[in-house]
């Protein structure tokens, strides 16, 4: 095999590359001329070459089988081009993250130093996303919250990115409550407050019959025997009963665990869940409605709950199973949104 040594084998390498000796194969040169680079030397071992990069004259180090197999890539080329980057993106950049390879350094027009992905940069560039700091972010959160006599905690210990953890000045209570919420001051302590938030409710099972339909209704409420009277839009031929009540210590905690009760079984049961058109003119409410049967693990379900709820100021089983049969009907209702803490499993 023809070996030659080039002359660019001779000039001085950048500090921290040693040589290593040994000579610099024809194929090896070719290559590095047809992918834009020009082989310094032979480094470390037998296995890197110090490489020139034809177009900046930096110097990289790469593995002999990436030259030979791929597109080597030229570092100070790299670098170049992600702090032009980050500047079109509005960010100084710092470098790369010594652990990460993906992610670098930059800082803000705030004077904070950020961690992001080199692809979330570029998007920024494009225009195709923003970006904001987390320290301003919290700092804005942390006056708006106590603007509304709230002090943030953190973030949402269940990751959902839409709410935070709260503490109420007055009273201490902890609560997450929705950032927008906060935001409009559409919020109540569910430890002090006098709404339905910080009042005893009720986790309820109906069943429903009607004109040969059998549905099941789960949801919350201060007072289910009214909801079922007045706010679901029943028929007045429709047969209706309470099959299970599940007391709450507050309506905070009955609206939190409702949602995430309702969220794991349209996840886990989607074919138990009925279509609103199946019974459009029978209830006003458009979800939360299931087949018949499933009432064996929603009971599974609503026991845990039971077992798992502390609830205040009520007397002992409370959350018993209250089976009564009355007649649908009255006006349309809905149930409060939100979202709270609470420690009753789904």
């Amino acid at each position: 095999m023809t070996v030659l040594q080039s002359c660019a084998a001779q000039a001085p390498l950048p500090a921290g590359l040693t040589r290593h000796p040994g000579p610099l194969h024809a194929h090896w040169i070719a290559a590095a001329e047809r992918k834009g680079f020009e082989i310094m030397a032979r480094v470390t071992n037998r296995l890197h070459l110090a490489l020139r990069c034809r177009c900046c004259g930096g110097v990289s180090v790469t593995r002999l089988f990436v030259l030979m197999t791929s597109q080597p890539l030229c570092r100070t080329c790299l670098e170049t081009a992600r702090a032009a980057r980050a500047t079109a993106a509005g960010l100084i950049y710092l470098g790369p993250d010594p652990d990460h390879p993906q992610y670098g350094l930059f800082r803000a027009t705030c004077g904070h130093v950020l961690r992001r992905q080199f692809e979330i940069v570029d998007r920024v560039a494009r225009g195709q996303t923003g970006l904001r700091c987390e320290i301003c972010f919290a700092e804005r959160e942390r006056q708006i919250a106590a603007r509304r006599g709230w002090t943030r905690i953190g973030p949402d210990p269940r990751g959902n990115a839409n709410y935070h953890l709260y503490r109420h000045d007055a009273c201490g209570h902890v609560q997450r409550i929705a950032r927008a919420n906060l935001g409009w001051g559409q919020c109540d302590c569910a430890g002090c407050g006098e709404s339905w938030a910080a009042k005893p409710s009720f986790l309820y099972l109906l069943g429903i019959r009607h004109d040969g339909m059998e549905l099941l209704k789960l949801g919350y409420s201060a007072n289910p025997l009214k909801r079922q009277r007045h706010q679901l839009g029943l028929p007045k031929t429709a047969q209706v009963t309470l099959l299970r009540r599940v007391a709450m210590s507050t309506g905070h905690a009955a609206c939190a665990t409702e949602k995430r009760l309702h969220a794991r079984l349209r996840r886990q049961h989607p074919e138990a869940v009925v279509p609103p058109q199946d019974y459009r003119g029978i209830l006003n409410v458009v979800s939360e409605v299931y087949r018949p049967w499933l009432r064996a693990e929603l009971e599974r379900r609503l026991d845990r709950i039971a077992k798992a709820a502390v609830p205040v100021g009520m007397a002992p089983g409370a959350g018993a199973q209250d089976s009564q049969t009355q007649d649908g009907g009255g006006k349309d209702g809905g149930s409060q949104g939100g979202g709270g803490d609470d420690r009753a499993a789904c």
